[in-house]
């Protein structure tokens, strides 16, 4: 069974500042990094797409329900 969450502490004096000095920190994401990142992205996303176009082509053969799937 999962354990109780336990409540987020409240920072005060030289915590606090650190906290929000490192908020304030730019780290801007390198081109390459930010490129393979679009790559992977558009990749889920065909994938995606394909698998529901299967789905929509599975209900449509079977009468509006999909076999693979549990329409409940």
């Amino acid at each position: 069974m999962a354990r109780e969450i336990r409540e987020t502490p409240i920072l005060f004096g030289e915590d606090a500042r650190r906290f929000l000095a490192r908020m304030e920190e730019r780290h801007p994401e390198p081109p390459e990094v930010r490129a393979q990142r679009l790559r992977d992205y558009e990749f889920v996303k065909k994938a995606y797409e394909r698998g529901m176009a299967e789905k929509r082509a599975r209900e449509a053969a079977n009468g509006g329900i999909d076999p693979w799937f549990d329409n409940a």
